[in-house]
Protein backbone atom coordinates (compact mmCIF):
# COMPACT_ATOMS: atom_id res chain seq x y z
CA UNK A 1 0.00 0.00 0.00
CA UNK A 2 2.99 2.23 0.33
CA UNK A 3 3.25 2.12 -3.11
CA UNK A 4 0.38 3.71 -4.19
CA UNK A 5 -0.47 7.36 -4.12
CA UNK A 6 -3.52 7.24 -5.67
CA UNK A 7 -6.86 5.37 -5.20
CA UNK A 8 -9.87 4.64 -7.21
CA UNK A 9 -13.28 4.93 -5.51
CA UNK A 10 -16.67 4.16 -7.51
CA UNK A 11 -14.73 4.75 -10.36
CA UNK A 12 -12.96 8.23 -9.72
CA UNK A 13 -9.27 8.19 -8.88
CA UNK A 14 -8.45 10.77 -6.32
CA UNK A 15 -4.95 11.26 -4.40
CA UNK A 16 -4.41 9.34 -1.12
CA UNK A 17 -5.43 11.29 1.83
CA UNK A 18 -4.99 10.62 5.32
CA UNK A 19 -8.03 9.38 6.04
CA UNK A 20 -8.15 7.17 2.80
CA UNK A 21 -4.53 5.24 4.45
CA UNK A 22 -6.37 4.90 7.88
CA UNK A 23 -9.14 3.55 6.37
CA UNK A 24 -8.38 1.17 4.58
CA UNK A 25 -5.19 0.29 7.28
CA UNK A 26 -8.31 -0.29 9.77
CA UNK A 27 -10.08 -2.52 6.76
CA UNK A 28 -7.39 -4.82 6.28
CA UNK A 29 -6.63 -5.18 10.48
CA UNK A 30 -10.53 -5.75 10.70
CA UNK A 31 -10.10 -8.53 7.82
CA UNK A 32 -7.42 -10.01 9.37
CA UNK A 33 -8.61 -10.03 12.97
CA UNK A 34 -11.66 -12.09 11.46
CA UNK A 35 -8.88 -14.54 10.07
CA UNK A 36 -8.88 -13.58 6.08
CA UNK A 37 -5.63 -13.06 4.31
CA UNK A 38 -5.46 -10.09 2.23
CA UNK A 39 -4.19 -9.26 -0.94
CA UNK A 40 -4.31 -5.71 -2.10
CA UNK A 41 -4.57 -5.07 -6.06
CA UNK A 42 -3.50 -2.23 -7.69
CA UNK A 43 -2.52 -1.26 -11.38
CA UNK A 44 -0.92 1.51 -13.44
CA UNK A 45 -1.13 2.85 -16.64
CA UNK A 46 1.82 2.75 -18.63
CA UNK A 47 2.87 4.54 -22.19
CA UNK A 48 2.04 2.48 -24.89
CA UNK A 49 4.53 1.00 -26.90
CA UNK A 50 5.28 -0.43 -30.30
CA UNK A 51 8.08 -2.29 -28.90
CA UNK A 52 7.44 -5.32 -26.31
CA UNK A 53 6.69 -3.63 -23.08
CA UNK A 54 9.78 -4.36 -20.52
CA UNK A 55 9.42 -4.08 -17.35
CA UNK A 56 11.17 -3.02 -14.31
CA UNK A 57 10.81 -2.86 -10.25
CA UNK A 58 11.52 0.88 -10.50
CA UNK A 59 7.82 1.07 -12.53
CA UNK A 60 6.41 -0.42 -9.38
CA UNK A 61 5.73 3.19 -8.36
CA UNK A 62 2.35 5.43 -8.04
CA UNK A 63 0.22 2.91 -8.26
CA UNK A 64 -3.25 3.27 -8.43
CA UNK A 65 -5.24 1.04 -5.23
CA UNK A 66 -8.32 -0.48 -6.67
CA UNK A 67 -9.01 -2.78 -3.87
CA UNK A 68 -8.67 -5.28 -1.80
CA UNK A 69 -9.07 -9.91 -1.83
CA UNK A 70 -9.92 -11.94 1.29
CA UNK A 71 -9.47 -15.18 1.48
CA UNK A 72 -10.30 -17.66 4.60
CA UNK A 73 -8.50 -20.33 5.29
CA UNK A 74 -9.53 -21.66 8.52
CA UNK A 75 -8.34 -24.49 10.39
CA UNK A 76 -9.36 -28.20 9.79
CA UNK A 77 -11.59 -29.17 12.22
CA UNK A 78 -9.88 -31.83 13.70
CA UNK A 79 -6.74 -29.68 14.87
CA UNK A 80 -8.01 -28.62 18.47
CA UNK A 81 -8.72 -32.22 19.28
CA UNK A 82 -5.51 -33.21 17.84
CA UNK A 83 -3.64 -30.14 19.69
CA UNK A 84 -5.35 -31.51 23.26
CA UNK A 85 -4.05 -34.88 22.59
CA UNK A 86 -0.72 -34.08 21.86
CA UNK A 87 -0.85 -31.61 25.25
CA UNK A 88 -1.91 -34.85 26.95
CA UNK A 89 1.62 -37.03 25.24
CA UNK A 90 3.49 -34.20 26.49
CA UNK A 91 4.53 -32.60 23.20
CA UNK A 92 4.77 -29.16 23.12
CA UNK A 93 3.27 -27.33 20.29
CA UNK A 94 4.81 -24.12 18.58
CA UNK A 95 3.20 -21.83 15.58
CA UNK A 96 5.32 -20.89 12.80
CA UNK A 97 3.98 -19.08 10.07
CA UNK A 98 4.81 -16.12 7.39
CA UNK A 99 0.91 -14.82 8.50
CA UNK A 100 0.96 -11.83 10.11
CA UNK A 101 0.43 -11.82 14.46
CA UNK A 102 -3.22 -10.64 14.24
CA UNK A 103 -4.38 -13.68 12.03
CA UNK A 104 -2.17 -16.09 13.89
CA UNK A 105 -3.74 -14.74 17.02
CA UNK A 106 -6.91 -15.50 15.34
CA UNK A 107 -5.88 -19.04 14.18
CA UNK A 108 -4.26 -19.88 17.62
CA UNK A 109 -8.14 -18.69 19.58
CA UNK A 110 -10.09 -21.08 16.98
CA UNK A 111 -7.81 -24.18 18.00
CA UNK A 112 -7.93 -23.23 21.80
CA UNK A 113 -3.57 -22.52 21.74
CA UNK A 114 -2.87 -19.72 24.28
CA UNK A 115 -0.86 -17.30 23.13
CA UNK A 116 1.06 -15.62 25.55
CA UNK A 117 3.96 -14.26 23.17
CA UNK A 118 4.22 -13.66 19.59
CA UNK A 119 7.58 -13.39 17.98
CA UNK A 120 8.25 -11.74 14.77
CA UNK A 121 10.16 -12.33 12.03
CA UNK A 122 11.98 -8.68 12.03
CA UNK A 123 12.84 -9.92 16.08
CA UNK A 124 14.28 -13.46 15.13
CA UNK A 125 16.40 -11.73 12.56
CA UNK A 126 18.11 -9.45 14.76
CA UNK A 127 18.71 -12.42 17.74
CA UNK A 128 21.82 -14.27 18.40
CA UNK A 129 21.95 -18.04 17.89
CA UNK A 130 22.35 -17.76 22.25
CA UNK A 131 19.54 -15.28 22.42
CA UNK A 132 17.25 -16.94 19.82
CA UNK A 133 17.54 -20.28 21.94
CA UNK A 134 16.15 -18.71 25.28
CA UNK A 135 13.04 -16.91 23.09
CA UNK A 136 11.80 -20.20 21.55
CA UNK A 137 11.54 -21.75 24.90
CA UNK A 138 9.68 -18.56 26.08
CA UNK A 139 7.62 -18.05 22.82
CA UNK A 140 5.31 -20.75 21.88
CA UNK A 141 4.13 -18.65 18.26
CA UNK A 142 6.06 -16.90 15.66
CA UNK A 143 4.60 -15.02 13.05
CA UNK A 144 5.89 -13.04 9.39
CA UNK A 145 8.46 -15.82 9.34
CA UNK A 146 10.69 -16.19 6.01
CA UNK A 147 11.63 -19.88 5.04
CA UNK A 148 15.14 -18.94 7.29
CA UNK A 149 13.78 -17.65 10.24
CA UNK A 150 12.09 -21.45 10.50
CA UNK A 151 15.04 -23.18 9.99
CA UNK A 152 16.85 -21.03 12.61
CA UNK A 153 14.08 -21.76 14.78
CA UNK A 154 14.48 -25.25 14.47
CA UNK A 155 18.23 -25.70 14.63
CA UNK A 156 17.63 -23.17 18.09
CA UNK A 157 14.96 -26.02 19.26
CA UNK A 158 17.81 -29.19 18.64
CA UNK A 159 20.31 -27.33 20.45
CA UNK A 160 18.53 -27.16 23.04
CA UNK A 161 17.92 -31.31 23.47
CA UNK A 162 14.45 -30.78 21.85
CA UNK A 163 13.71 -33.33 19.32
CA UNK A 164 11.47 -31.94 16.99
CA UNK A 165 8.79 -32.89 14.52
CA UNK A 166 7.78 -30.00 11.69
CA UNK A 167 4.38 -30.04 9.76
CA UNK A 168 4.55 -28.20 6.49
CA UNK A 169 2.94 -28.29 3.00
CA UNK A 170 4.18 -25.00 1.18
CA UNK A 171 7.38 -24.20 -0.46
CA UNK A 172 8.39 -21.63 2.24
CA UNK A 173 8.54 -24.83 4.85
CA UNK A 174 11.08 -26.94 2.58
CA UNK A 175 14.10 -25.26 4.53
CA UNK A 176 11.91 -26.20 8.12
CA UNK A 177 11.26 -29.69 7.05
CA UNK A 178 14.61 -30.43 5.42
CA UNK A 179 16.09 -29.48 8.73
CA UNK A 180 13.79 -30.74 11.42
CA UNK A 181 14.24 -34.41 13.02
CA UNK A 182 10.70 -35.46 11.69
CA UNK A 183 10.02 -33.29 8.34
CA UNK A 184 5.53 -33.59 7.63
CA UNK A 185 4.11 -33.25 4.84
CA UNK A 186 0.33 -33.93 3.41
CA UNK A 187 -0.78 -35.40 0.47
CA UNK A 188 -2.09 -32.40 -1.04
CA UNK A 189 1.30 -30.10 -0.85
CA UNK A 190 3.34 -28.67 -3.08
CA UNK A 191 5.96 -31.32 -4.58
CA UNK A 192 9.47 -29.55 -2.49
CA UNK A 193 7.69 -29.74 0.57
CA UNK A 194 7.02 -33.21 -0.04
CA UNK A 195 10.09 -34.16 -1.65
CA UNK A 196 12.12 -32.14 1.65
CA UNK A 197 10.05 -34.58 4.10
CA UNK A 198 10.62 -37.71 5.78
CA UNK A 199 6.64 -38.28 6.39
CA UNK A 200 3.50 -37.81 4.50
CA UNK A 201 0.22 -38.06 5.51
CA UNK A 202 -2.23 -39.65 3.37
CA UNK A 203 -5.53 -38.92 5.78
CA UNK A 204 -6.93 -35.71 5.85
CA UNK A 205 -7.01 -35.60 9.67
CA UNK A 206 -4.60 -34.27 11.91
CA UNK A 207 -5.53 -36.47 14.82
CA UNK A 208 -3.18 -38.74 13.07
CA UNK A 209 -0.46 -37.00 14.16
CA UNK A 210 -1.25 -38.05 17.99
CA UNK A 211 -1.79 -42.01 17.05
CA UNK A 212 1.72 -41.76 14.96
CA UNK A 213 3.18 -40.82 18.18
CA UNK A 214 1.88 -43.22 20.62
CA UNK A 215 2.93 -45.64 17.67
CA UNK A 216 5.97 -44.91 17.69
CA UNK A 217 6.57 -44.97 21.85
CA UNK A 218 4.89 -48.50 22.03
CA UNK A 219 7.75 -49.68 18.77
CA UNK A 220 10.24 -47.99 20.98
CA UNK A 221 9.18 -49.68 24.53
CA UNK A 222 9.63 -52.87 22.58
CA UNK A 223 12.68 -52.18 21.26
CA UNK A 224 13.91 -51.39 24.72
CA UNK A 225 12.35 -54.51 25.69
CA UNK A 226 14.36 -56.71 23.27
CA UNK A 227 17.26 -55.13 23.70
CA UNK A 228 17.36 -55.76 27.54
CA UNK A 229 16.24 -59.14 27.20
CA UNK A 230 18.78 -60.18 24.82
CA UNK A 231 21.45 -58.43 26.44
CA UNK A 232 20.83 -59.37 29.99
CA UNK A 233 20.40 -63.28 28.47
CA UNK A 234 23.91 -63.43 26.62
CA UNK A 235 25.38 -61.61 29.48
CA UNK A 236 24.18 -63.85 32.02
CA UNK A 237 25.17 -66.73 29.85
CA UNK A 238 28.75 -65.62 29.16
CA UNK A 239 29.55 -64.87 32.69
CA UNK A 240 28.46 -68.42 33.31
CA UNK A 241 30.43 -69.95 31.10
CA UNK A 242 33.57 -67.64 32.01
CA UNK A 243 32.92 -67.96 35.69
CA UNK A 244 32.84 -71.70 35.57
CA UNK A 245 35.56 -72.16 33.32
CA UNK A 246 38.24 -70.62 36.10
CA UNK A 247 37.04 -73.58 38.41
CA UNK A 248 36.26 -76.80 35.42
CA UNK A 249 38.70 -78.45 33.47
CA UNK A 250 36.33 -78.27 30.81
CA UNK A 251 33.96 -76.01 28.89
CA UNK A 252 31.00 -75.82 31.05
CA UNK A 253 29.24 -75.34 27.99
CA UNK A 254 29.56 -76.17 24.44
CA UNK A 255 29.39 -74.13 21.31
CA UNK A 256 26.22 -75.65 20.44
CA UNK A 257 24.38 -75.47 23.82
CA UNK A 258 25.38 -71.92 23.36
CA UNK A 259 23.55 -71.70 20.51
CA UNK A 260 21.03 -73.25 21.12
CA UNK A 261 20.23 -71.18 24.48
CA UNK A 262 20.63 -68.50 22.19
CA UNK A 263 17.86 -69.73 19.32
CA UNK A 264 14.91 -70.79 22.60
CA UNK A 265 15.49 -66.82 23.61
CA UNK A 266 14.75 -65.97 20.40
CA UNK A 267 11.45 -68.08 20.12
CA UNK A 268 10.91 -66.25 23.43
CA UNK A 269 11.18 -63.17 21.76
CA UNK A 270 9.10 -63.51 18.81
CA UNK A 271 6.02 -62.33 21.24
CA UNK A 272 7.58 -58.83 22.11
CA UNK A 273 6.21 -57.10 19.04
CA UNK A 274 2.59 -57.72 19.90
CA UNK A 275 3.09 -56.95 23.66
CA UNK A 276 1.29 -54.08 24.88
CA UNK A 277 3.15 -51.13 26.25
CA UNK A 278 2.74 -49.95 29.67
CA UNK A 279 0.43 -46.61 30.08
CA UNK A 280 2.94 -44.40 32.15
CA UNK A 281 5.53 -45.43 29.13
CA UNK A 282 3.21 -43.86 26.90
CA UNK A 283 2.28 -40.55 28.58
CA UNK A 284 6.02 -38.75 27.88
CA UNK A 285 8.72 -39.05 25.30
CA UNK A 286 11.20 -41.17 25.99
CA UNK A 287 15.65 -41.14 25.11
CA UNK A 288 18.20 -43.85 24.14
CA UNK A 289 19.77 -43.96 27.19
CA UNK A 290 22.66 -46.49 27.68
CA UNK A 291 23.23 -46.09 31.08
CA UNK A 292 19.91 -47.29 31.86
CA UNK A 293 20.27 -50.34 29.52
CA UNK A 294 23.66 -51.18 30.97
CA UNK A 295 22.70 -51.03 34.72
CA UNK A 296 19.62 -53.24 33.91
CA UNK A 297 21.87 -55.85 32.07
CA UNK A 298 24.66 -55.46 35.05
CA UNK A 299 21.58 -56.47 37.24
CA UNK A 300 19.92 -58.98 35.55
CA UNK A 301 22.57 -60.79 33.87
CA UNK A 302 24.27 -62.39 37.23
CA UNK A 303 20.38 -62.85 38.65
CA UNK A 304 20.00 -64.97 34.96
CA UNK A 305 23.49 -67.05 35.00
CA UNK A 306 22.72 -67.70 38.50
CA UNK A 307 19.32 -69.23 37.64
CA UNK A 308 20.60 -71.25 34.75
CA UNK A 309 23.29 -72.36 36.83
Amino acid sequence: MSLCTRVEINGEVLDVLPEHDAHRRQMVDELNGQGFRVVAVAYKEMPGSSDEPVYAVKDESDLILLGFLAFLDPPKSTAAEALQRLHGLKVDVKILTGDNEIITAYICKEVGLPVEQILLGSQVETLSEAALADATGAASVFARLAPAHKERIIKALQRQGHVVGFVGDGINDAPALKAADVGISVDGAVDIAKESSDIILLENSLLILGQGVLEGRRVFGNIIKYIKMAASSNFGNMFSVVGASAFLPFLPMLPIQVLTNNLLYDFSQTTIPTDEVDADWLTRPRKWTIGEIQRFILFIGPISSVSTT
